[in-house]
């Protein structure tokens, strides 16, 4: 009995030891893992039992690069809003007044042998405005010959004309000199040396200030915007000034001005950019007033719009901003259509057939935002005018242009009538050819769209 529980215990001792010797199963403990690695999509295969078909060789199979988007271009700017030529007068150029003989100074101010002209020549129209009359017109003349230096024998003044345009083809039409105003400062309120320093009238001419701007009061009185200052100059009905010009804000000077010349001060305007555009606001007593260049410092292409209340006699209200177009190189004139709102001349510096920009903007103070620029809206392009009455000679079909470089006066009449009349610069040539003496146009037009 002992000796077969002995056999028990031995057999079973064996068992386990067999046991603890054997090789571990695969299926009772897992391999260790390899490391992960991804392999690029495009070397992935599609497996046999794939359910998507596979893709067939040609040109469908092969992915083509997107090329880059063409830019697209800005959509062209609206067509100009019709305007018809409805009047016109043509007045020569070599048309002369009463006077002393002018012209005999070289831009650098030294005097020929003899004056070029007998008298004084009616030339010039840097601005205008409606007369009492019908048919009646003030006219300011601008400096002379185009310069300081060349002009001071030349009388200031403002012209009173009649005039009748010619209405349809082969009309008549009526243009006469009613009368003159020469500008003086009896009063010696002009607080530099003139050039008729002696005369007991003071008499101004095309060296002591440039005139570019005529605005008409309701008494009867005028202000001028000036360029040599630049200044605003008020003037009687009879021409006398009657208080000392009165300067820009932040005393901002051109390279004219007197303190400039003699180096007390520093020009923050270059030449002939001063104060080419002013008209009365509907209120009766503020002028308003767009700088012909940019003020040094300020940004480029643009131009400071002021205001000056002529009853307290000082600048008021915020300077706003009016930025020229890429094309153009300056503002001009500008007229009132109602309340705050004007019509602004802009044009660029060229002429004849080099010209490409000459316009007329509508913009309004009252929308002005400051700090911001204006909003501006063509309302006449004057290279592209009908001409369905056949007044201009132009080809049949062809539209009627406008292209000289001084077009520089606008007169609002109604909302749908503007007469316009450019500056001959006398006795400048190529508005209308090479070696053809400018004459002086007035035009007046009528607009589809009313202002």
């Amino acid at each position: 009995m002992l000796v077969q529980f002995s056999r028990a215990l031995n057999l079973a001792a064996a068992l386990v030891a067999a046991c603890l010797l054997a090789p571990v199963s695969s299926a009772q403990t897992p391999a260790p893992a390899k490391p992960a690695t991804t392999a690029p999509a495009t070397s992935k295969k599609p497996s046999a039992t794939s359910s998507k078909p596979k893709p067939k060789p040609g040109p469908s199979s092969t992915k083509k690069k997107k090329k880059p988007a063409k830019p697209v271009p800005p959509p062209p700017p609206p067509p100009p809003p019709a305007v018809e030529l409805i009047g016109l007068i043509v007045m020569p150029a070599d048309v002369m007044r009463a006077g002393p003989p002018s012209g005999q100074f070289d831009g650098e101010g030294r005097r020929a042998a003899a004056p070029r002209f007998d008298a004084q020549p009616v030339q010039g129209v840097s601005s205008i405005k409606p007369g009492t009359t019908a048919g009646a017109w003030w006219a300011l003349s601008d400096n002379g010959f185009g310069g300081k230096w060349n002009s001071s024998d030349y009388r200031l003044c403002i012209y009173l004309f009649d005039l009748r345009p010619r209405t349809e083809a082969g009309g008549d039409s009526r243009n006469a000199l009613q009368a003159v105003i020469e500008l003086s400062d009896p009063a010696k309120f002009f607080p530099w040396r003139l050039a008729d320093e002696n005369s007991p009238e003071r008499l101004l001419t095309g060296i002591d200030a440039d005139p570019e701007s005529l605005v008409t009061m309701p008494d009867d009185s005028f202000w001028i915007g000036d360029e040599f200052g630049p200044w605003m100059l008020h003037f009687s009905a009879d021409g006398e000034l009657l208080a000392p010009p009165v300067e820009l804000p932040d005393s901002v000077r051109s390279a004219d001005h007197p303190l400039v010349i003699t180096h007390t001060d520093i020009p923050r305007l270059a030449h002939s950019r001063g104060l080419e555009a002013m008209d009365l606001a509907g209120d009766s007593r503020t002028l308003v007033s767009i700088l012909e260049g940019t003020v040094g410092g300020d940004a480029a292409d643009t131009l400071r719009v002021q205001r000056y209340d002529t009853a307290a006699a000082k600048w008021t209200g915020p300077t706003l901003i009016y930025v020229l177009d890429p094309d153009t190189s300056s503002v001009t004139d500008m007229s009132l259509v109602e309340g705050n709102r004007f019509v602004v001349l802009e044009r660029d510096n060229f002429q004849g057939d080099l010209a490409r920009a000459k316009r007329v903007y509508s913009i309004d103070l009252d929308r002005a935002v400051p700090g911001k620029p204006l909003q501006k809206k063509l309302v006449i392009d004057l290279l592209a005018i009908g001409n369905a009455r056949g007044l201009a000679l132009t080809a049949p079909g062809a539209p009627f242009r406008f292209p000289y470089l001084t077009t520089e006066s606008i007169q609002v009449l109604d909302r749908k009538h503007v007469v316009l009349v450019n500056d001959n610069n006398y006795p400048a040539t190529g508005g209308r050819g090479a070696n053809v003496k400018d004459a002086t146009e007035w035009i007046w037009l009528e607009l589809a769209n009313p202002l």
